[in-house]
C-alpha cells in the first residue's frame, strides 16, 4: 500500500506541487518565527542591560536608613552576588546659549530626562554599564571608572549620555584634542517637597558630557543619561540637595540557576532582621527585572503569537492544494479503486490507502519546509552578505535598525509544535477524500470510464 501511494505522488506533478505548496508555507512560519525569536531575545538583553537580577525599591522618608545598612543585610544571603544603589532624578535639560522656560514643557528647546546616578565599582558588577561605555561610538572614555571625570579642577560634574542622545544634541565644540564638547543645563525639583505655605526652591546645575554609551534599549536611549551618585561632582549634591535620599533603588545580582522566589524572602527576611521596614503598603517593593519589564515583555510575547496565528493561516491555505489534489486523485482512480475493491479492498482499506498519500505527502512537504528553513537559519550571514555585496539590498539599515545581520534564535520545541499541528490540519484534510474513497460503490467504480 505504501507503494501504491508513492507511485500517487511520484507520478502526478500536481501531487509535487501541493507538496511543495505545504514545504514553502512551513519555511515561511519557521522562517518568520526564528527571526522574531531573534529580535525578541536582544529586545530582552536590550532590557536586561542596564537592569539586574533583582530591584528593590525601599521607603523612602526623612528617617531612610543608609545604603550600607541594605548592603549588609542583602550580601548575608548566601544566593546574592553583589548589590548597588541607584539614585534616580527626574529633570527637564537644555543646552547652554539657548532660551529655557521650565515652565512651559512645549517649548522645543528643552525635554524631560532621567538622571541615574549610580556607583561605578558597584554598578558594573549588577548590568551591563561597563560593556555599554565599551562599545560607545561617540566619546569613548579611556578609563571606564572614571567615566564621569572631566577636565579641570574648577569643572563641571561629569555625565555618560547616549550616542543615539549626544547626536540629537546641538553641534559640539571640537577641542584641541579633536574631543567633542557639550554641556546640558539641569533642571529638577528637590527630593523632599517643602511643606505647605513655604517656598519651593526647582535645583538647577550644569552638567559636561564626560563620555557617551552605546544603548542597546532604544526604549530608554533618549531619556536616560547617568552621572555619579555621591560626591562633588554628584548627582545628589548638584541637583538634589541634602535632604535627598542616599538610593531610590537596589540592583541585586544573583547567582545563575537561584530560585528567586526563594532569594526574594530570604532578602525581605534579612532586612527584617536589620530593623528596615519592608512593608509593601508603605512604598517596599522587591521585583525581578520581568516583573519590573512585564507590560513590554508581555506585549512582545503578544506579538509572537499573533504572527504565528496569521502563519498558521498560510500553512492552512497551502494544505488545501493538498486537499484539492487527493480529491482530484480520487475522481482519476476511481476505476482504479473499484478494481481494488474487487480484489478484497475493503472500504477502510481504501480510505488507508488515501490518508498513507496524504501522510506521506505531508510528510515530505513538512520535511522540506523544516530543511528549507533551518537551511536559512545556519547560512543566514552568508545570505545577508549575498544580498548586500551582489544585489544592493541591506535588510536591517544601520542607520535604522540597532541590529546586524538577521537576528535569529531556534527554538526545537517550538519547531517541533508547529510541525506537529501542521501535519495534524494536513491529516484533517486527507481525511475528506479518503472517506469519499471508502464510500465509493464498487459497482459504480467499475464502471466508470
Amino acid at each position: 500500500m505504501l507503494r501504491l501511494a508513492l507511485a500517487y505522488i511520484l507520478r502526478r506533478p500536481v501531487q509535487l506541487l501541493a507538496i511543495l505548496g505545504i514545504a514553502v508555507g512551513i519555511a515561511a512560519l519557521l522562517v518568520v518565527l526564528s527571526v522574531m525569536n531573534g529580535l525578541i531575545d536582544l529586545n530582552r538583553q536590550a532590557i536586561m542591560s542596564t537592569q539586574a537580577d533583582l530591584h528593590l525599591r525601599p521607603i523612602v522618608s526623612d528617617e531612610a536608613q543608609p545604603f550600607a545598612d541594605y548592603q549588609r543585610a542583602i550580601l548575608d544571603v548566601d544566593e546574592v552576588n553583589a548589590v548597588a544603589p541607584r539614585l534616580v532624578a527626574y529633570a527637564m535639560f537644555s543646552t547652554p546659549g539657548y532660551y529655557t522656560d521650565y515652565s512651559n514643557s512645549q517649548t522645543a528647546n528643552n525635554n524631560g530626562i532621567q538622571v541615574i546616578g549610580i556607583d561605578y565599582d558597584l554598578e558594573r558588577q549588577v548590568s551591563d554599564f561597563d560593556l555599554l561605555l565599551e562599545d560607545a561610538q561617540v566619546i569613548k572614555t579611556a578609563d571606564a571608572a572614571h567615566c564621569f571625570d572631566t577636565d579641570g579642577v574648577f569643572a563641571r560634574p561629569g555625565i555618560v549620555v547616549s550616542d543615539a542622545f549626544f547626536g540629537t544634541l546641538p553641534p559640539a565644540i571640537i577641542d584641541a584634542s579633536g574631543k567633542p564638547q557639550a554641556q546640558l543645563e539641569l533642571g529638577a525639583l528637590p527630593a523632599m517637597l517643602p511643606a505647605a505655605g513655604e517656598e519651593l526652591i526647582p535645583h538647577n546645575s550644569t552638567a559636561n558630557i564626560a563620555a557617551t554609551y552605546k544603548a542597546r534599549n532604544f526604549r530608554n536611549a533618549m531619556d536616560v543619561v547617568f552621572m555619579q551618585r555621591t560626591g562633588i561632582n554628584g548627582l545628589r549634591y548638584n541637583l538634589l540637595g541634602s535632604n535627598a535620599p542616599e538610593f531610590t533603588e537596589l540592583l541585586i545580582d544573583v547567582k545563575d540557576g537561584a530560585d528567586m522566589t526563594a532569594v526574594k524572602q530570604q532578602i525581605i527576611a534579612s532586612l527584617g532582621k536589620a530593623n528596615i521596614d519592608v512593608t509593601e503598603d508603605h512604598g517596599f517593593s522587591l521585583e525581578t527585572w520581568q516583573q519590573r519589564s512585564a507590560t513590554i515583555l508581555a506585549a512582545i510575547d503578544n506579538e509572537r503569537r499573533m504572527v504565528a496565528i496569521i502563519l498558521m493561516f498560510v500553512v492552512l491555505v497551502s494544505t488545501f492544494g493538498l486537499f484539492a489534489s487527493l480529491s482530484a486523485l480520487v475522481r482519476e482512480k476511481t476505476r482504479d479503486l473499484g478494481v481494488l475493491s474487487a480484489l478484497g479492498y475493503s472500504p477502510a482499506s481504501r480510505a488507508n490507502l488515501l490518508l498513507i498519500t496524504g501522510s506521506v505527502a505531508s510528510i515530505i512537504g513538512c520535511g522540506l519546509g523544516w530543511a528549507g528553513a533551518r537551511a536559512f537559519y545556519v547560512y543566514r550571514l552568508e545570505i545577508v552578505d549575498f544580498l548586500r555585496d551582489q544585489l544592493g539590498i541591506q535588510l536591517f539599515s544601520p542607520e535604522l535598525y540597532i541590529v546586524e545581520g538577521i537576528p535569529a534564535q531556534w527554538i526545537n520545541g517550538q519547531v517541533s509544535t508547529l510541525l506537529l499541528i501542521s501535519f495534524i490540519m494536513c491529516i484533517i484534510l486527507t481525511a475528506i477524500p479518503a472517506i469519499r474513497a471508502a464510500l465509493l460503490s464498487p459497482v459504480n467504480a467499475l464502471r466508470h470510464n
